[in-house]
């Protein structure tokens, strides 16, 4: 059954899982307290769970409907400050797995976002970003990293930092990893996916060449099981081999200064499926450089999950 929604709006998946473990802290943030367990109920602002903000926000922005939540019911219940909850309760991937397969059962087609539900965003954040995605769409995949200002941080300064050259400019720019993602599942390799977002996530707020490589090694490793299977069925086995060519140039650009473009044509070269590719050549993804720090800032920490509290408590405007 397809699920009616007005077109202006984007289905929005949040992921909520209960994490056993505390993020990982790079060099530099050993006097920060990560944090475990189920955040999105356990961290809360202004004495509310940081979930319930979130999602206030997201519906204040208008952009986003039906939004639902991947999460164990056990923790959330069945319904969640009126989101529908997913049932599931394993890894990252796991997790993003279970949420796609819920929109792809209940819609033909379409493009889904996703955030995760410790993040903070301002309306107008969410609008500039959207806006950027709506101008350029239709895309198979849309995820935009944010300008890291200098300073101003505070408790998020520890996060480590990548360098990208943006369109039609030649001098890099500082970034951090954004935490909104829209794209249309049916155009990708899907196990691919899942195996590599759970690596990513695994591996955050870690270095960007020890993370390609634990993310690349996985994802082809993953890959290289898939031919075998092809072989065994008399079918020529092409993942690998296209995979590799966009994994190896895509570690050359990280190697050095990312660009946008670059970016852009080899994860879509990994990730999209071929015949996609080949039949939609007017099609791309877009990685855009935009300022929207609370897109950015995931609240990881003990000092983080504070600093919001203080940032929303009364007497205080909300940012």
């Amino acid at each position: 059954m397809t699920t009616p929604r007005q077109p202006s709006q984007i289905p929005l998946l949040v992921m909520a899982g209960n994490d056993p473990e505390p993020a990982h802290m790079p060099e530099g943030g050993a006097k920060f307290h990560p944090l475990k367990g189920a955040k999105a109920i356990s961290v809360k602002v202004a004495q509310k769970p940081i979930l319930d903000v979130l999602l206030e926000r997201l519906r204040a922005s208008g952009h986003f409907d039906p939004i639902f939540i991947a999460g164990p019911v056990s923790i959330l219940g069945s319904k969640h400050a009126g989101a529908e909850v997913v049932d599931t309760n394993g890894t990252f991937g796991e997790n993003l797995q279970a949420g796609i397969e819920h929109f792809m059962r209940t819609n033909d087609r379409g493009s889904l976002a996703f955030t995760t539900c410790d993040i903070l965003p301002s309306l107008d954040d969410l609008d500039s970003a959207v806006a950027d995605y709506r101008s350029h769409s239709p895309l198979d995949f849309w995820y935009p990293v944010i300008r890291a200002p200098d300073e101003g941080l505070g408790a998020s300064s520890w996060k480590p930092r990548y360098r990208l050259i943006p369109e039609g400019t030649e001098e890099a720019a500082s970034m951090l990893p954004g935490h909104l993602v829209i794209a249309d599942p049916w155009t990708f390799r899907l196990p691919l996916i899942y195996r590599s977002f759970q690596l990513a996530y695994e591996t955050r707020n870690t270095a960007v060449m020890p993370r390609l490589r634990r993310i690349l090694g996985g994802v082809l490793t993953g890959l290289l099981f898939q031919d075998l299977k092809s072989l065994f069925r008399f079918r020529l086995p092409a993942k690998t081999a296209t995979a590799v060519f966009h994994g190896i140039a895509l570690a050359l650009e990280l190697r050095g200064t990312a660009t946008q473009g670059g970016l852009e044509k080899h994860l879509r070269g990994i990730f999209v499926r071929h015949r996609h590719r080949r039949l939609s050549p007017h099609m791309s993804g877009r990685i855009p450089l935009i300022q929207a720090l609370s897109l950015a800032k995931d609240i990881d920490t003990q000092e983080e999950a504070e600093e919001a509290g203080r940032t929303l408590a009364p007497g205080h405007q909300d940012p």
